[in-house]
Protein backbone atom coordinates (compact mmCIF):
# COMPACT_ATOMS: atom_id res chain seq x y z
CA UNK A 1 0.00 0.00 0.00
CA UNK A 2 2.89 2.06 0.85
CA UNK A 3 4.06 2.21 -2.75
CA UNK A 4 0.62 3.16 -4.01
CA UNK A 5 0.53 6.40 -1.32
CA UNK A 6 4.01 7.39 -2.65
CA UNK A 7 3.09 7.06 -6.21
CA UNK A 8 0.14 9.65 -4.98
CA UNK A 9 2.58 12.10 -3.03
CA UNK A 10 5.74 12.19 -4.79
CA UNK A 11 3.79 14.85 -7.08
CA UNK A 12 6.40 16.88 -9.30
CA UNK A 13 9.32 16.20 -11.56
CA UNK A 14 12.72 15.82 -9.72
CA UNK A 15 10.94 15.43 -6.24
CA UNK A 16 13.89 13.66 -3.82
CA UNK A 17 11.83 13.92 -0.57
CA UNK A 18 8.74 13.29 0.73
CA UNK A 19 7.33 14.76 4.58
CA UNK A 20 5.93 11.98 6.86
CA UNK A 21 3.07 14.15 7.03
CA UNK A 22 2.55 14.04 3.62
CA UNK A 23 2.22 10.51 3.63
CA UNK A 24 -0.04 10.60 6.96
CA UNK A 25 -2.52 12.83 5.12
CA UNK A 26 -2.48 10.57 1.86
CA UNK A 27 -3.26 7.41 4.10
CA UNK A 28 -6.36 9.51 5.94
CA UNK A 29 -7.72 10.22 2.24
CA UNK A 30 -7.13 6.75 1.09
CA UNK A 31 -8.85 5.25 4.75
CA UNK A 32 -11.58 7.75 5.57
CA UNK A 33 -14.15 6.39 2.84
CA UNK A 34 -13.34 2.93 3.24
CA UNK A 35 -14.53 3.22 6.86
CA UNK A 36 -17.93 3.12 5.83
CA UNK A 37 -19.86 0.14 6.11
CA UNK A 38 -19.96 -1.16 2.70
CA UNK A 39 -23.48 -2.93 1.90
CA UNK A 40 -23.20 -5.64 -0.62
CA UNK A 41 -26.12 -6.59 -2.82
CA UNK A 42 -28.14 -8.54 -0.80
CA UNK A 43 -28.82 -5.58 1.44
CA UNK A 44 -26.13 -6.93 3.85
CA UNK A 45 -24.11 -4.31 5.76
CA UNK A 46 -20.08 -5.40 6.07
CA UNK A 47 -17.26 -3.68 8.14
CA UNK A 48 -14.33 -3.91 5.92
CA UNK A 49 -10.95 -4.51 7.20
CA UNK A 50 -7.70 -3.08 5.72
CA UNK A 51 -5.52 -4.77 7.25
CA UNK A 52 -5.05 -8.49 8.41
CA UNK A 53 -4.28 -8.00 12.03
CA UNK A 54 -8.03 -7.36 14.00
CA UNK A 55 -7.38 -3.71 15.19
CA UNK A 56 -4.92 -1.31 14.44
CA UNK A 57 -3.98 2.37 15.52
CA UNK A 58 -4.40 3.95 12.40
CA UNK A 59 -8.19 2.88 11.59
CA UNK A 60 -8.92 3.30 15.23
CA UNK A 61 -8.40 7.20 14.92
CA UNK A 62 -9.63 7.56 11.60
CA UNK A 63 -12.88 5.35 12.39
CA UNK A 64 -13.16 7.74 15.49
CA UNK A 65 -12.61 10.85 12.95
CA UNK A 66 -15.50 9.73 10.79
CA UNK A 67 -17.92 9.26 14.15
CA UNK A 68 -16.63 12.69 15.40
CA UNK A 69 -17.50 14.22 11.68
CA UNK A 70 -20.92 12.71 11.16
CA UNK A 71 -21.83 13.56 14.72
CA UNK A 72 -21.29 17.51 13.76
CA UNK A 73 -22.63 16.95 10.15
CA UNK A 74 -19.40 17.20 8.54
CA UNK A 75 -19.73 15.62 4.36
CA UNK A 76 -16.26 15.30 3.94
CA UNK A 77 -12.88 15.64 5.18
CA UNK A 78 -12.89 18.92 3.79
CA UNK A 79 -15.70 20.01 6.15
CA UNK A 80 -13.89 18.39 9.00
CA UNK A 81 -10.70 20.70 8.02
CA UNK A 82 -12.70 24.26 8.28
CA UNK A 83 -14.71 23.20 11.32
CA UNK A 84 -12.24 21.60 13.50
CA UNK A 85 -8.79 21.58 12.49
CA UNK A 86 -7.76 20.45 15.60
CA UNK A 87 -9.54 17.47 15.70
CA UNK A 88 -8.05 16.33 12.00
CA UNK A 89 -4.30 17.35 13.24
CA UNK A 90 -4.62 14.47 16.02
CA UNK A 91 -5.89 12.07 13.79
CA UNK A 92 -3.00 13.08 11.37
CA UNK A 93 -0.53 13.09 14.00
CA UNK A 94 -1.49 9.43 14.95
CA UNK A 95 -1.07 7.73 11.50
CA UNK A 96 1.64 9.56 11.31
CA UNK A 97 3.68 8.59 14.15
CA UNK A 98 2.35 4.76 13.29
CA UNK A 99 3.70 4.61 9.99
CA UNK A 100 7.05 6.47 11.28
CA UNK A 101 7.44 3.13 13.74
CA UNK A 102 6.75 1.03 12.00
CA UNK A 103 5.50 0.64 7.75
CA UNK A 104 7.89 2.51 6.71
CA UNK A 105 11.23 1.47 8.01
CA UNK A 106 10.08 -1.99 7.25
CA UNK A 107 8.84 -1.55 3.67
CA UNK A 108 11.99 -2.81 2.21
CA UNK A 109 13.28 -5.53 4.49
CA UNK A 110 13.85 -8.66 3.29
CA UNK A 111 14.76 -11.91 5.69
CA UNK A 112 17.27 -10.20 7.93
CA UNK A 113 18.17 -7.32 5.61
CA UNK A 114 17.01 -3.63 4.14
CA UNK A 115 17.44 -3.64 0.88
CA UNK A 116 16.68 0.09 -0.27
CA UNK A 117 14.96 0.31 -3.72
CA UNK A 118 12.59 3.02 -3.19
CA UNK A 119 13.69 5.38 -0.32
CA UNK A 120 16.06 5.99 2.08
CA UNK A 121 15.08 6.41 6.05
CA UNK A 122 17.09 7.92 8.74
CA UNK A 123 15.37 6.09 11.85
CA UNK A 124 14.83 1.96 12.71
CA UNK A 125 11.98 0.40 13.25
CA UNK A 126 9.71 1.99 16.33
CA UNK A 127 11.24 5.53 16.24
CA UNK A 128 8.68 7.91 17.21
CA UNK A 129 7.35 10.99 14.91
CA UNK A 130 8.21 13.40 18.25
CA UNK A 131 12.02 12.32 17.76
CA UNK A 132 12.42 12.79 14.22
CA UNK A 133 10.84 16.00 13.97
CA UNK A 134 12.74 17.43 17.01
CA UNK A 135 15.80 16.53 14.76
CA UNK A 136 14.39 17.38 11.03
CA UNK A 137 14.58 14.26 10.07
CA UNK A 138 10.29 13.64 9.68
CA UNK A 139 10.78 12.76 5.61
CA UNK A 140 12.10 10.18 3.52
CA UNK A 141 14.82 10.14 0.82
CA UNK A 142 13.25 9.16 -2.59
CA UNK A 143 16.36 7.41 -4.74
CA UNK A 144 17.69 8.59 -7.64
CA UNK A 145 15.14 8.29 -10.67
CA UNK A 146 12.55 7.09 -7.85
CA UNK A 147 10.01 9.57 -8.36
CA UNK A 148 10.00 10.23 -12.31
CA UNK A 149 9.40 6.47 -13.01
CA UNK A 150 6.86 6.50 -10.03
CA UNK A 151 5.18 9.25 -12.12
CA UNK A 152 5.44 7.86 -15.36
CA UNK A 153 3.87 4.32 -13.94
CA UNK A 154 1.60 5.51 -11.74
CA UNK A 155 -1.47 5.12 -14.80
CA UNK A 156 -0.35 1.57 -14.78
CA UNK A 157 0.45 1.07 -11.43
CA UNK A 158 -2.54 2.53 -9.72
CA UNK A 159 -4.93 -0.42 -11.27
CA UNK A 160 -2.71 -3.02 -9.82
CA UNK A 161 -2.55 -2.01 -6.96
CA UNK A 162 -6.77 -1.39 -5.97
CA UNK A 163 -7.05 -4.61 -8.00
CA UNK A 164 -5.00 -6.50 -5.08
CA UNK A 165 -5.89 -4.04 -2.52
CA UNK A 166 -9.91 -4.83 -3.40
CA UNK A 167 -9.34 -8.38 -2.98
CA UNK A 168 -7.47 -8.50 -0.13
CA UNK A 169 -10.15 -6.41 1.35
CA UNK A 170 -12.76 -8.53 0.20
CA UNK A 171 -11.01 -12.30 2.56
CA UNK A 172 -10.04 -10.24 5.43
CA UNK A 173 -13.83 -9.15 5.30
CA UNK A 174 -15.33 -12.30 4.36
CA UNK A 175 -17.04 -10.29 1.37
CA UNK A 176 -17.51 -12.93 -1.29
CA UNK A 177 -17.96 -10.25 -4.23
CA UNK A 178 -14.88 -8.68 -5.42
CA UNK A 179 -17.43 -6.78 -7.98
CA UNK A 180 -17.52 -2.84 -9.12
CA UNK A 181 -19.52 -2.45 -6.16
CA UNK A 182 -16.54 -3.08 -4.10
CA UNK A 183 -14.20 -1.14 -5.91
CA UNK A 184 -16.71 1.95 -6.03
CA UNK A 185 -16.84 1.84 -2.54
CA UNK A 186 -13.21 1.16 -1.65
CA UNK A 187 -12.03 4.26 -4.36
CA UNK A 188 -14.97 5.86 -5.47
CA UNK A 189 -16.66 5.80 -9.00
CA UNK A 190 -15.16 7.15 -12.00
CA UNK A 191 -18.22 9.50 -12.73
CA UNK A 192 -19.42 11.15 -9.85
CA UNK A 193 -23.20 13.15 -9.72
CA UNK A 194 -22.23 16.71 -10.09
CA UNK A 195 -24.63 19.09 -8.35
CA UNK A 196 -26.80 21.65 -10.25
CA UNK A 197 -24.96 23.96 -8.81
CA UNK A 198 -21.57 23.52 -9.77
CA UNK A 199 -22.71 22.77 -13.09
CA UNK A 200 -24.45 26.40 -13.02
CA UNK A 201 -21.18 27.85 -11.77
CA UNK A 202 -18.89 26.47 -14.06
CA UNK A 203 -21.42 27.26 -16.70
CA UNK A 204 -20.89 31.06 -15.48
CA UNK A 205 -17.20 30.28 -15.01
CA UNK A 206 -16.69 29.64 -18.61
CA UNK A 207 -19.14 32.34 -19.65
CA UNK A 208 -21.69 29.65 -21.64
CA UNK A 209 -18.86 27.95 -23.88
CA UNK A 210 -17.31 24.73 -24.28
CA UNK A 211 -14.26 24.74 -22.59
CA UNK A 212 -12.26 23.20 -25.13
CA UNK A 213 -14.10 24.42 -28.51
CA UNK A 214 -15.28 28.10 -27.06
CA UNK A 215 -18.70 27.13 -28.61
CA UNK A 216 -22.04 28.16 -26.68
CA UNK A 217 -23.14 25.56 -24.67
CA UNK A 218 -26.28 24.82 -26.33
CA UNK A 219 -27.53 22.38 -23.34
CA UNK A 220 -26.75 21.88 -19.62
CA UNK A 221 -23.18 20.81 -20.89
CA UNK A 222 -21.00 17.49 -19.25
CA UNK A 223 -18.60 18.06 -16.75
CA UNK A 224 -15.35 16.68 -17.78
CA UNK A 225 -12.39 15.68 -15.69
CA UNK A 226 -9.63 17.96 -17.40
CA UNK A 227 -6.86 15.36 -16.20
CA UNK A 228 -8.56 12.07 -17.32
CA UNK A 229 -10.09 10.11 -14.43
CA UNK A 230 -8.27 6.92 -15.73
CA UNK A 231 -5.00 9.11 -15.55
CA UNK A 232 -5.21 10.33 -11.70
CA UNK A 233 -8.73 10.08 -9.96
CA UNK A 234 -8.98 13.88 -9.03
CA UNK A 235 -12.37 15.32 -8.67
CA UNK A 236 -11.47 18.66 -7.27
CA UNK A 237 -13.28 21.58 -8.75
CA UNK A 238 -9.99 23.03 -10.62
CA UNK A 239 -10.14 19.63 -12.68
CA UNK A 240 -13.46 20.40 -13.64
CA UNK A 241 -14.25 21.85 -16.89
CA UNK A 242 -18.02 22.18 -18.91
CA UNK A 243 -17.70 20.89 -22.17
CA UNK A 244 -20.04 20.09 -25.30
CA UNK A 245 -20.18 16.89 -27.29
CA UNK A 246 -16.21 17.63 -27.04
CA UNK A 247 -16.30 15.46 -23.79
CA UNK A 248 -17.12 12.43 -25.49
CA UNK A 249 -14.71 13.26 -28.31
CA UNK A 250 -12.00 14.10 -25.93
CA UNK A 251 -12.52 10.73 -23.60
CA UNK A 252 -9.59 9.43 -21.73
CA UNK A 253 -7.15 11.32 -23.75
CA UNK A 254 -4.67 13.92 -22.64
CA UNK A 255 -5.49 17.18 -23.44
CA UNK A 256 -3.84 19.15 -26.58
CA UNK A 257 -0.98 21.79 -24.82
CA UNK A 258 -3.17 24.90 -26.21
CA UNK A 259 -6.07 23.52 -23.57
CA UNK A 260 -3.34 22.80 -21.04
CA UNK A 261 -2.45 26.35 -21.29
CA UNK A 262 -5.81 28.07 -21.28
CA UNK A 263 -6.16 25.43 -18.06
CA UNK A 264 -3.55 27.14 -16.31
CA UNK A 265 -4.80 30.69 -17.01
CA UNK A 266 -7.82 29.91 -15.44
CA UNK A 267 -6.36 28.07 -12.62
CA UNK A 268 -4.34 30.73 -11.59
CA UNK A 269 -7.04 33.91 -12.51
CA UNK A 270 -9.74 32.39 -11.34
CA UNK A 271 -8.66 30.56 -7.93
CA UNK A 272 -10.69 32.39 -5.67
CA UNK A 273 -13.88 32.28 -7.56
CA UNK A 274 -13.51 28.12 -8.02
CA UNK A 275 -13.00 28.00 -4.50
CA UNK A 276 -15.84 29.97 -3.59
CA UNK A 277 -17.92 28.13 -6.22
CA UNK A 278 -16.90 24.53 -4.76
CA UNK A 279 -17.86 26.05 -1.20
CA UNK A 280 -21.09 26.75 -2.27
CA UNK A 281 -21.49 23.20 -3.92
CA UNK A 282 -20.17 21.67 -0.98
CA UNK A 283 -17.67 20.04 -3.54
CA UNK A 284 -14.06 19.02 -3.11
CA UNK A 285 -10.99 22.10 -4.05
CA UNK A 286 -7.05 21.39 -4.27
CA UNK A 287 -6.31 24.33 -6.11
CA UNK A 288 -1.73 23.11 -6.17
CA UNK A 289 -2.72 19.41 -5.93
CA UNK A 290 -4.51 19.53 -9.44
CA UNK A 291 -1.65 22.23 -10.51
CA UNK A 292 0.98 19.40 -9.37
CA UNK A 293 -0.81 16.74 -11.25
CA UNK A 294 -1.19 18.13 -14.11
CA UNK A 295 2.54 19.32 -14.21
CA UNK A 296 3.94 16.07 -13.66
CA UNK A 297 1.87 14.70 -16.53
CA UNK A 298 2.63 16.52 -19.09
CA UNK A 299 6.39 17.07 -17.02
CA UNK A 300 6.63 13.32 -18.25
CA UNK A 301 4.95 12.63 -21.54
CA UNK A 302 6.66 10.40 -23.48
CA UNK A 303 7.86 11.36 -27.57
CA UNK A 304 5.04 10.58 -29.62
CA UNK A 305 2.21 10.72 -27.10
CA UNK A 306 -1.30 11.84 -28.56
CA UNK A 307 -2.94 14.73 -27.54
CA UNK A 308 -6.69 15.66 -28.27
CA UNK A 309 -7.30 18.93 -29.93
CA UNK A 310 -10.77 18.08 -31.40
CA UNK A 311 -13.07 16.09 -32.66
CA UNK A 312 -10.66 13.35 -33.96
CA UNK A 313 -7.70 15.72 -34.48
CA UNK A 314 -4.61 14.90 -32.28
CA UNK A 315 -0.84 16.12 -32.06
CA UNK A 316 2.34 14.14 -31.03
CA UNK A 317 4.23 15.58 -28.56
CA UNK A 318 7.75 15.52 -28.77
CA UNK A 319 8.32 14.58 -25.21
CA UNK A 320 8.16 16.39 -21.94
CA UNK A 321 6.01 19.26 -22.42
CA UNK A 322 5.09 21.71 -19.29
CA UNK A 323 7.03 25.11 -19.41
Amino acid sequence: MLTGIINTVALRPGVTELPTRAIAEHVLELYYPQTRPYVDRNGIAHRTRQITLKSSPVIRAVETLRSFAESIGARDLQQVARRHPTQLARTVEVIEDTFVRYPIPLLQRVGAGVVPFLFAVDWPEGTSIRSLRSRGLDRIRLLEGVADQLAVLGPMLRPLIELHWRRDVARWSAISTEDEDLQSHLFGRDRSTFPAILVAGLRELQEGQCFYCRQPLEVRGEVDHFLPWSRWPNDAIENLVLADRCNGAKSNHLAALRHVDRWRRRLHRDRTRLAQLAERAMWATASDRSEALTHTTYGHLAPGTPLWIRGREFELTSGPAWT
